[in-house]
């Protein structure tokens, strides 16, 4: 029998991702009305995956890091994120990690490599990946990523596009990127046979700023004590956030979501009820572990106010005035809002870090570290200086924020517990 590519997804969405969106739409599972416009957002971004792979009317290009969707909507392009499926599939099935962790490895992929590259490997030999028409990348965020798209060119047998990231922040960068863009552009048309319709482009950027207007809105309103929402929701709809931008299905959700903190202010209601500590999650999610926010929130009364992935979400506007100007807004987007943003120096990370945990009036840090992440270890052992000078209290460890197998989560919970009664008793 000829199974489709994606067989593991197609069965998920429908066995797992519906019914339990449902519950969600019910409100029977713990946050549910936060939650449900999330899980219908990945499931509608999969659903149009199945159809343009099995009907073929559009085109579908597999993305990396350091683009933002909305030039993909704007030339009819089904865009697919590759870096957020691991973690999509991985959801409440961390077994799958392992499966696909391990063939790659059976294939020589070196056991050091980037945990998102090695699943994307193993998704790739066992036809569990899109079947894409062609494949964008940039040379950020990361070594293990420059490698890892090197083997996908190879498997895929597909055309790849690869754009030159600049490694710092200067408007003379963004420039540079949009000069980037712009020959994508070139390539996408063709790729496609259509040439790029300003108009159209434009459509997508407002609704894309629609969006992020909100979110930013929603984040001061993070300021707040107590925090409005708990960790998980800020976790979840960066997810839809990735695969979503431009869509007004997204615009609804981010709305509602600001609309019910602006409530929650008002009326004094928060995650936490008794608010003792502010954490600043800075890093990754761990993936394997959904309950890991509820539990830090109800065990030590602690709300997670935002994690560094979400938070880069705090950039001006796209400027809408001709293509120039958009192409300008979509690259420092696309540098500055998702991964890409590692690829800086570890001064304008730290940068960043300050602002954040001030911002948000943090009063404590949980730093996951994935052992793959090698410059971001890097970054880590000086960050703790900073973070000592400061006498900012800071929990950071190592594990693989997918693979369960590295570092369990027993052994992730119990030494956030050690952190969390060292800092009470300051």
């Amino acid at each position: 029998m000829n199974v489709p590519n994606m067989s593991y997804m197609r069965d998920k969405v429908e066995q797992q991702f519906k019914p339990m969106l449902q519950l969600l739409q019910a409100d029977l599972l713990p946050n549910g009305r936060l939650l449900a416009g999330a899980l219908d957002l990945v499931i509608a971004h999969y659903e149009e995956t199945f159809r343009v792979m099995d009907e073929g009317d559009r085109k579908l290009c597999w993305y990396e890091f350091c683009l933002t969707p909305e030039i993909f909507r704007a030339m009819d392009i089904h865009p697919f994120l590759g870096e957020v499926h691991p973690a999509v599939m991985t959801f409440g099935t961390p077994d799958v990690c392992w499966q696909y962790v391990d063939v790659a490895e059976e294939h020589g992929t070196p056991p050091e490599l980037c945990v998102l590259d090695k699943f994307l490997l193993g998704a790739l030999l066992e036809k569990q990946m899109p079947s894409a028409d062609f494949i964008v990348t940039a040379s950020a965020p990361c070594d293990s990523s420059r490698i890892g798209y090197q083997m996908f060119e190879q498997l895929s047998g597909c055309p790849v596009y690869r754009l030159d990231a600049p490694a710092d922040d200067s408007p003379e960068a963004h420039a540079y990127y949009a000069g980037e863009i712009r020959k994508l552009i070139g390539f996408l048309e063709g790729q496609t046979g259509k040439r790029l319709d300003p108009d159209r482009l434009r459509e997508v950027c407002e609704e894309s700023n629609r969006a992020t207007a909100a979110l930013l809105e929603l984040f001061e309103l993070k300021r707040a004590r107590p925090c409005p929402h708990p960790g998980i929701v800020t976790f979840t709809s960066n997810m839809a956030h990735l695969n979503a931008l431009g869509t007004p299905n997204l615009t609804r959700y981010v709305e509602f979501l600001r609309d019910d903190a602006i409530d929650a202010v008002r009326n004094g209601r928060g995650a936490v009820a008794d608010e003792q500590h502010r954490v600043l999650w800075y890093y990754v999610p761990v993936v394997f572990d959904f309950e890991m926010n509820d539990w830090i929130e109800q065990t030590f009364n602690a709300a997670v106010i935002v994690d560094m992935l979400s938070s880069y979400f705090r950039e001006d506007p796209i400027d809408t005035k001709n293509v120039d100007t958009m192409l300008l807004g979509l690259a420092r987007r696309g540098l500055e809002t998702t991964m890409g943003r590692v690829r800086v120096s570890a001064a304008k990370l730290t940068e960043r870090f300050l602002r954040d945990y001030a911002d948000f009036g943090a009063d404590c840090v949980v730093f996951p570290a994935p052992v793959g992440c090698k410059h971001v270890w890097a970054w880590l052992s000086l960050l703790r200086e900073v973070c000592r000078e400061r006498r900012i209290p800071i929990c950071a460890f190592d594990l693989d924020w997918m693979d369960s197998r590295v570092r369990p989560v027993e052994s992730i919970r119990a030494r956030i517990a050690e952190f969390f009664e060292t800092v009470a008793t300051v």
